[in-house]
């Protein structure tokens, strides 16, 4: 497929989609990771690049392993970065360049006749695993046959039992569109629509709805979604069932009360897109139920000039976790709950939009990449240790206390090229046989009398630690008053 670049400003044909795709600063991530376009559509896509590292867009056909398709580049490094890190492979469709940091590119290109899951990605070594997303190519489906409305007047706060109730009008709808076109009433009045659809073949679809004000809908008489009541039509709703290939009977029941009269229906199936069954579309429609978008726009915490705190949910690092984030992109999360340290990781350190918008709002993963687990699983509650709370430096660097029976512990980290060094200072007594298991759960060997290695995919790292032993598939590293050190690293 060839590529025309256009420059800054885009000539959109009747036939032609305008998309526009952006980086988020510090985070490896694409501002959108799906969207919906039709076979042999044109597409004009402006990519702008608002990150502090380069990037580009490689769409490729159905069934790339585009993670894969990034790293063989590494087989043959110097070509590689010859060819700006695009990788020469028949799987590539279309591309942008390699775009430097703040700079932006337009142009356009047809999408493939066949449809299927196109995906697309950033081919920058090391940014595959997070920057990627996929086109959604199919044709628009089905539309409703023998579409006839009846319309019954009234004042209701919620659907009425329609069975009870007089018609006042009643007719066919031509295009077979939903809408309401009723001018001689405003407000207070319900309406029904009762069609036909048509599966081409079995299997399972999916429904969305939504309503100012209540809304029902029932396929082959059974409700399938429901948002009743008075309430703007903002929400779309989804529901999903299995339909066997054949005519359906589809009846969408809705009442007007007083403001906007609005009322949108779509349908989705494995081999046709989300296809709208009325005439109005709400914002956002063609990415289908609300409540499956963005929550909150992101709040990026960034470790430019010094160590940044992040005390929150963090998944797989517990409900008492404390993220910290330092300065040339090395990361880390800990666990006030076991005194372990849950996580490690490179790149972009935390998105605080979550927990900023909703506190409480579930667990944050990580933003960057080449996450390492050295506990394997999320690191469980201790009856043993006490957390102290911790102290921070002149420069903000943490010192994280904790008590095993009479020692006090202090605990701080330090980045180092390609890792983490972890200190701890102990102080007191410990219990007798105390060890602090540093692995579990993972493929350790060891390589030296203090280095150990792990081979877990997607993430090779290695560890080093004077002391430390291999006992039952863990690694343990006995404790004693005075200093001891581990240092963490990825295998270069």
């Amino acid at each position: 497929m060839r590529v025309f670049v256009l420059g800054l400003v885009l000539l959109a044909g009747a036939n032609a989609a305008d998309i526009q795709l952006r980086t988020l600063t510090a985070q490896m991530k694409y501002n959108e990771s799906e969207f919906q376009v039709k076979p042999g559509e044109r597409i004009n896509l402006t990519f702008e690049n608002g990150d502090d590292l380069p990037h580009n867009f490689v769409l490729c056909r159905p069934g790339t392993d585009v993670l894969a398709l990034s790293l063989r580049q590494m087989d043959k490094p110097e070509e590689a970065l010859k060819n700006n890190w695009l990788p020469k492979d028949p799987s590539v469709l279309a591309h942008s360049k390699m775009l430097n940091p703040h700079e932006r590119q337009s142009f356009s290109f047809t999408m493939p006749d066949k449809p299927g899951t196109y995906p697309f990605v950033c081919t920058f070594p090391g940014h595959a695993m997070t920057m990627n997303g996929k086109f959604q190519c199919f044709p628009q489906g089905p539309q409703l046959s023998e579409l006839r409305f009846k319309l019954y007047l009234g004042s209701w706060k919620k659907l009425p039992d329609f069975s009870k109730l007089a018609v006042h009008r009643e007719g066919a709808i031509a295009d077979n569109l939903i809408d309401l076109k009723f001018d001689d009433y405003k407000n207070e009045y319900a309406v029904v629509f009762e069609g036909k659809l048509k599966v081409e073949r079995k299997g399972s679809f999916r429904f969305f709805l939504a309503g100012d004000d209540g809304v029902r809908l029932l396929i082959d008489g059974k409700k399938l979604i429901e948002h009743d009541g008075i309430h703007p039509s903002g929400s779309i709703r989804e529901g999903a069932l299995q339909l066997e290939a054949g005519e359906h009977a589809f009846r969408l029941e809705y009442f007007q009360a007083a403001g906007e009269a609005e009322v949108f229906a779509a349908w989705k199936g494995s081999q046709f897109a989300i296809t709208p069954l009325s005439r109005f579309l709400p914002k956002g429609w063609e990415f289908g139920a609300t409540s499956k978008r963005r929550e909150f726009d992101p709040i990026v915490l960034e470790p430019k000039v010094g160590p940044v705190l992040y005390r929150n949910f963090i998944a797989d690092a517990g409900n008492r976790a404390i993220g910290l984030g330092l300065p040339g992109g090395i990361n880390l999360a800990w666990s006030a709950e076991s005194m372990d340290l849950a996580l490690l990781w490179r790149g972009a350190f935390m998105d605080a939009g979550r927990h900023w918008n909703s506190r409480g709002g579930g667990h944050q993963p990580p933003l960057g990449y080449d996450v390492i687990k050295p506990l394997g699983a999320p690191p469980q509650a201790s009856e043993q240790r006490r957390y102290l709370g911790y102290r921070l430096d002149a420069q903000g660097n943490p010192t994280l206390r904790w008590a095993w029976g009479e020692a006090e512990v202090a605990e701080t980290y330090q980045a180092q090229e390609g890792g983490l060094l972890r200190r701890l200072q102990i102080k007191g007594a410990l219990p007798k046989d105390a060890a602090l298991e540093l692995l579990r759960g993972v493929s350790a060997q060891a390589k030296g009398p203090d280095l150990f290695v792990v081979s877990s995919k997607p993430v090779g790292w290695q560890l080093r630690c004077v002391g430390a032993r291999l006992s039952g598939g863990a690694l343990q590293l006995p404790l004693h008053e005075g200093e001891q050190t581990i240092l963490y690293q990825w295998n270069p």
